[in-house]
């Protein structure tokens, strides 16, 4: 009697109240068919899940999840759904995109997953057909659940409901009927509950159009951190970490693929994911917000490999197809795509190329030299200025070595200075050089510009401003390291304005950009490429939008670009005196001209005397020009900011 009413009373007893991720380990099953891994969910499979499961059993009413694809977004979802049929019963909304997906889902993952977990399927009838279970409403004691498209409005609108799971939001029509935005008429279906609970889930789609993504900006935004398997320090797993090799063909080595960690440089492989998975943390970015917003990308995924992302995006990158990189950016990175209609079409500078006559076009003036610095080599552009900052690209090419020895940059001293010369013999050499120094040479690069600056040689450091807006070309200059060189700071994004402008700019003279046939110079299909591998997107920052530049194709090589920004950079510290230049030129020019026409018989040595004569002066005022420039930056910037480029 005494075992019997024990017992009565244990039955009584409230049942200790599970978190949603203890309720799917011990009840949930994913039915054969619908996932990579069909039979009893497993949290541990995907870590990261836990917290956003979690965050139900709260106070939070509002959860937001922006994923890639294949980190169990939908099973996430189909969880939470299962807890609130079986443990808290209550009235449910399953939306998604259009009526067609929603009956597929409804046949194919909610029903097959009442049928294979058991806790569920006892809560439902057995009978299919019956008023209690159709495709579209399911009701079990307590509650309902019901599963509508997002584009039939009076669905919408019918019932109450206390728990909202709208899947795949970024595919929901913005207005549907006149009705308004179907995301938010189901979210006036919850206001009647005070514990109501909202699941707003999706990939991204275009950048400012995305429904989740500006859902997520208004949360408190969270990233999930893993640690290095060599370092322990946490960081988010980001696509820019992710490298490889490439084999004769230019594929990626399936073999070669790592992510590097940001801190040590560890090359982390597939095998060190699972253990970093289970030790990751969810951080908040603004933790004062209410709403719990989750983001994460296909790099998490435990059933993906690195090297099949990194496939799909070389096959992106390989083909152009604008459309395979938004899918990649969208489903794979969990990121919106930025729509750009303003790129240049790599055709329509052909009519920008021309066959020189000489190494020198006869309207160049002033010869700059820009640097570029990477690990195994150095990428240099000389480019010509005439008046107005019409330019020729004169020579682009590489010069490989070992960064680490003085014989490398004894060698690059004998480049910078090279001649170039005119049709009739004479010949400049680059009147200001600039070097990138936001490398991993940085104290090489000081080094081997302090040299000429103790010369009063105008050879300078550059390093690109992170700031955006209205950064001149030429921010300041400061004295840098510890040799106390002169660098200045370049307004990038300023810059590639401007040479973007440029390049769309079709009638020769003041800003036109010229760029040579001649093979051996080097401008070929892969330079301009590189040159037009960046366009201007807007991103979102504390501050609202921001325009800025970046890479098309994240992969992409963009050196001839930031020659060409360091180029204009290069002119706008020594700011020439272009028509004094021009003037001088013209007398050359003009005794090569009367040279010409002159008959043999008749003498022509007072005119070879002109004509050298003309050019060494314009050759004596480029000095002279220099070390005003290293005077006064001020003055230089003074005259830069009130020109029209």
């Amino acid at each position: 009697m005494y075992k019997i009413a024990s017992a009565f009373i244990d039955i009584l007893k409230p049942q200790p109240r599970l978190l949603i991720s203890e309720y799917a380990d011990q009840y949930r099953f994913i039915a054969r068919g619908t996932g990579p891994e069909p039979g009893k969910w497993r949290t541990s499979r995907a870590p990261y899940s836990r917290d956003i499961m979690d965050e139900f059993n709260g106070d939070c009413d509002l959860v937001v999840f922006m994923a890639g694809s294949q980190v169990g977004k939908t099973e996430i979802a189909l969880n939470v759904m299962s807890y609130y049929i079986s443990q808290d019963p209550s009235p449910i909304m399953y939306l998604l995109p259009t009526d067609g997906l929603a009956e597929d889902f409804s046949k194919t993952r909610i029903q097959k997953t009442i049928d294979d977990t058991p806790t569920l399927r006892n809560l439902f009838s057995s009978k299919s057909r019956d008023g209690d279970n159709t495709i579209s409403l399911k009701l079990f004691s307590g509650g309902y659940i019901t599963i509508h498209g997002a584009s039939t409005p009076t669905k919408l609108a019918s019932k109450p409901i206390r728990v909202l799971l709208a899947d795949e939001v970024d595919r929901f029509p913005h207005m549907v009927a006149n009705e308004g935005n179907p995301l938010k008429l189901a979210l006036q279906r919850t206001t009647n509950f005070a514990n109501k609970k909202i699941f707003i889930l999706s990939t991204p789609t275009v950048k400012d159009s995305s429904q989740i993504e500006e859902w997520f900006e208004k949360s408190d935004k969270r990233f999930y951190y893993v640690p290095c398997p060599n370092c322990d320090e946490k960081f988010v797993m980001r696509w820019e970490m992710v490298k490889w090799e490439k084999d004769e063909l230019g594929d990626p080595i399936a073999e070669s693929v790592y992510l590097e960690c940001p801190s040590c440089q560890f090359h982390i492989t597939d095998r060190y994911k699972s253990e970093m998975l289970d030790k990751g943390v969810w951080v908040k970015t603004q933790p004062s917000r209410k709403i719990a917003g989750f983001h994460i990308s296909s790099l998490y995924s435990p059933w993906l490999k690195f090297y099949q992302l990194v496939a799909e995006f070389h096959e992106a990158v390989k083909t152009r197809d604008r459309k395979k990189l938004r899918e990649f950016i969208n489903l794979k990175l969990g990121e919106s795509f930025e729509e750009d209609y303003t790129e240049i079409d790599i055709t329509s500078l052909e009519a920008h190329r021309h066959d020189y006559p000489a190494e020198l076009p006869d309207k160049v003036l002033v010869l700059t030299c820009a640097i570029d610095v990477q690990d195994n080599r150095v990428e240099l552009q000389f480019t010509g200025w005439g008046v107005g900052e019409e330019s020729w690209g004169i020579k682009y090419y590489k010069l490989f070595g070992d960064l680490t020895t003085q014989s490398f940059w004894d060698d690059l001293e004998l480049h910078i200075f090279q001649k170039f010369t005119y049709a009739d013999g004479n010949a400049l050499t680059a009147s200001c050089v600039v070097i990138d120094s936001g490398g991993h040479f940085t104290q090489e690069v000081y080094k081997f510009v302090k040299k000429f600056q103790l010369a009063k040689r105008s050879v300078y450091s550059i390093k690109g401003s992170n700031q955006f807006g209205g950064v001149p070309v030429v921010a300041k200059s400061s004295k840098v390291g510890r040799q106390r060189v002169i660098n200045f700071m370049i307004g990038v994004h300023n810059a590639k304005d401007i040479i973007h402008q440029r390049l769309q700019n079709h009638f020769e003279g003041t800003g036109y950009i010229h760029f040579p046939r001649n093979s051996d110079m080097n401008y070929d299909q892969n330079y301009f490429e590189m040159l037009l591998s960046e366009h201007k997107v807007k991103r979102k920052t504390s501050r609202g939008y921001i325009d800025v530049w970046e890479k098309i194709y994240p992969s992409a090589r963009n050196e001839a670009l930031d020659l060409t920004v360091y180029n204009l950079a290069a002119i706008r510290i020594i700011n020439p005196p272009f028509e004094a230049l021009a003037k001088l030129n013209n007398q050359r020019l003009n005794a090569n001209n009367e040279i010409a026409n002159n008959s043999a018989d008749e003498p022509t040595e007072d005119l070879n005397i002109s004509a050298k004569s003309s050019n060494k002066q314009v050759n004596q005022l480029m000095p002279r020009v220099a070390k005003q420039s290293q005077k006064s930056t001020r003055r230089t910037r003074r005259v830069i900011s009130s020109g029209l480029f």
